[in-house]
């Protein structure tokens, strides 16, 4: 069996026998089924996020089970966990409701009356950080798949792992497309970012790397998601006398992103680039949202829906996501595709329903791209901080009401559109 990578779920392996006795060896029959919890805010204000996360991963599911037919996929076999003996894949869901408290709860939970010996979650920042401190003290492996946030990989935690691309690799990405625009001579870049946690860990990354790529910063401008008016913060960088080149947007939250890109045309700014970067701008639908006030703009992603549909081993699963579920697959919903198969991709190469061996199945993966519907060159987890170290982000372009890929060059679709239209700088 192979292997792949990102969204709040739980990979738990249930056996009646393991309940009372000792551990079967690998390809005993005796497991009949490995449970995969869920941790993913299927209520609160992350909610249609959860419910991508859910649907991503019963569609995993299936894959591994032999019910939704075959796949050249990492963690995909024939019918069930050919490590196992066959044993099939379960969903079970936590409904983190996107607070710290009851992600923490949700994981005890799936630990202590799920029986499950490992975690994937749990898409919000903060919520991942403590339910992944909870699975530490149990001793269960955590798999992420939707959390960039650079420092929860830089923890020391033995139990936690990342296979998503960290804010670190999206914001490389992004100023690697910027300088390939250098001809339109891009230099100087603002920030505009929310005056919460993730805001100003991913302000003060975006001017680190900023310094590091010969770009000028002007002064950052912020925005508090409280009591601020985001047309406001949007005309103190109109006003600033500065005229930067491009705008780095910097929101945690879809309710943020939404208004902030707005805020544009209401102030009646159109700088020559702007991008979308943070947690905020991962639902797909954000950018939807704000009409022709997103066009031209840039975000970086995980996943893309337009790379995928060239890819002869994503498309047929992109396919069949969105006509199971009638809608398209989000950035979040692969996630937890991609997360269910690593984690049941190491349960099988364990052959075993112990945490420990499951554990050292996950440092020993090496899941070539070409078994993944990630843009991605793999999976492979470093040795000391589990971050998988294969993934990247790529770069898109809203062009006319659609994406479509300016970076990588090797995956680009068309350079991008510079200054975006109706640029006024």
């Amino acid at each position: 069996m192979r292997c792949l990578s990102r969204t709040a779920l739980v990979a738990v392996v249930l056996s009646v026998a393991a309940c009372t006795a000792s551990e079967p060896e690998r390809g005993s029959s005796s497991v009949r089924e490995v449970r995969i919890g869920v941790l993913a805010p299927r209520s609160g204000v992350s909610a249609a996020a959860g419910a991508d996360a859910l649907r991503g991963a019963e569609l995993a599911r299936g894959l591994v089970n032999g019910e939704e037919g075959s796949a050249p996929l990492a963690g995909v076999g024939t019918a069930g966990l050919a490590g196992l003996g066959g044993a099939k894949l379960t969903i079970v869901s936590g409904d983190t409701r996107s607070t710290s408290a009851n992600g923490a709860a949700e994981a005890a939970r799936l630990v202590a009356q799920e029986g499950v010996v490992g975690l994937v979650g749990a898409y919000d920042t903060v919520v991942t950080k403590v339910a992944s401190q909870r699975t530490e003290r149990l001793r269960v492996p955590f798999v992420n798949g939707d959390s960039p946030a650079e420092y929860l990989t830089e923890r020391g935690l033995d139990w936690f792992f990342r296979t998503g691309p960290t804010d670190r690799m999206f914001g490389e990405a992004f100023f690697s497309a910027l300088g390939q625009t250098a001809g339109a001579g891009v230099r100087k870049v603002a920030v505009l970012y929310t005056d919460d946690q993730q805001g100003n860990v991913v302000r003060n990354l975006t001017a680190e790397l900023a310094q590091e790529g010969g770009f000028e910063l002007v002064d950052p401008v912020r925005f508090d998601p409280e009591t601020g008016d985001p047309v406001t913060a949007v005309a103190q960088l109109r006003d600033g006398g500065q005229r930067p080149d491009a705008v780095f947007v910097i929101a945690s939250t879809t309710k943020d992103a939404t208004s902030l890109i707005k805020a544009f045309r209401q102030a009646r700014y159109s700088p020559p680039g702007i991008l979308a970067f943070g947690t905020g701008f991962s639902q797909s639908t954000v950018l939807s949202a704000t009409g022709s006030d997103g066009e031209g703009l840039l975000s970086s992603t995980a996943w893309s829906r337009e790379v995928a549909g060239r890819n002869p081993t994503a498309k047929p699963v992109m396919d069949l996501y969105e006509a199971k579920f009638n809608q398209p697959m989000s950035e979040t919903a692969a996630g937890a595709f991609t997360a269910v198969l690593v984690m049941a991709e190491a349960i099988d190469n364990a052959g075993s329903t112990d945490p420990q061996r499951v554990r050292a199945a996950l440092l020993s993966l090496d899941i070539p791209g070409r078994e993944m519907i990630m843009p991605w060159s793999g999976v492979r987890f470093d040795a000391a901080s589990h971050q998988n170290v294969a993934a990247n982000g790529v770069v898109e372009q809203r062009v006319r009401g659609l994406f479509r890929v300016v970076f990588p060059e090797a995956l680009q679709q068309a350079p991008a559109v510079w200054p975006r239209p109706g640029a006024r700088a």
